[in-house]
């Protein structure tokens, strides 16, 4: 065998053995990778510590929404299509709009949503339609960012159906500029980070 071969199947030894000592992980995770020719690609992990059940959605354009948390809901038409990832048949957790924005919904223990009050002034929305939100609305990460940090609506969670385990989670959205933006809040007060 010649020193090339050799080294090539030691190396993919020490990947395979590698890879049995790496722990079980309970977080997803996020990459966006910039490439040749202004290649833009989103791709994530769903390293949850149950089975999420999962179903791919396509919405036009057009829908009238609301946000699902009783009278006081935002409400708002789709101003673009996307197609859309499920999670438990209720919410959309990850998809793309037709003008190529990525929202993914990721785990964040640390996460505390501000109240939300059923009877305030502020109107409210599900956590299970944040992502669905920005693919209807934007059509970049600026443009999101700009309408989402004037908190217009509070974000209203619950518990995972059919457990006791509170939805703490965040938003991260890309497009294909590279344009990257991470919103999450933590002790009820919204954090952005807006960065390519």
């Amino acid at each position: 065998m010649n020193l090339k071969k050799t080294a090539s199947i030691l190396l993919i030894v020490v990947i395979i053995a590698f890879i049995g000592f790496i722990p079980e992980s309970e977080a997803c995770t996020r990459v966006v990778y910039k490439g040749p020719n202004n290649t833009i690609m989103t791709g994530r992990s769903m390293d949850f510590k149950t089975e999420i059940p999962a179903n791919l959605w396509v919405f036009p354009k057009g829908m009238k929404r609301n946000g699902e948390v009783g009278k006081n809901s935002v409400e708002w038409v789709s101003k673009y299509g996307s197609v859309a990832v499920s999670s438990w048949d209720i919410a959309t957790s990850d998809g793309m709009n037709e003008k190529g924005l990525v929202a993914n919904l990721l785990w964040l223990n640390e996460t505390k949503y501000p109240e939300f009050e059923k009877d305030g002034n502020k109107r409210g929305m599900s956590v299970s339609l944040w992502a669905q939100y920005a693919l209807d609305n934007f059509a970049t990460v600026a443009e999101a960012v700009a309408d989402l940090e004037k908190e217009s609506f509070v974000v209203a969670s619950d518990v995972i159906p059919g457990t006791d385990r509170f939805v703490t989670v965040y938003l991260s959205l890309s497009d294909p500029t590279g344009d990257n933006a991470i919103l999450e809040y933590i002790n009820g007060q919204l954090n952005i980070h807006h960065d390519p």
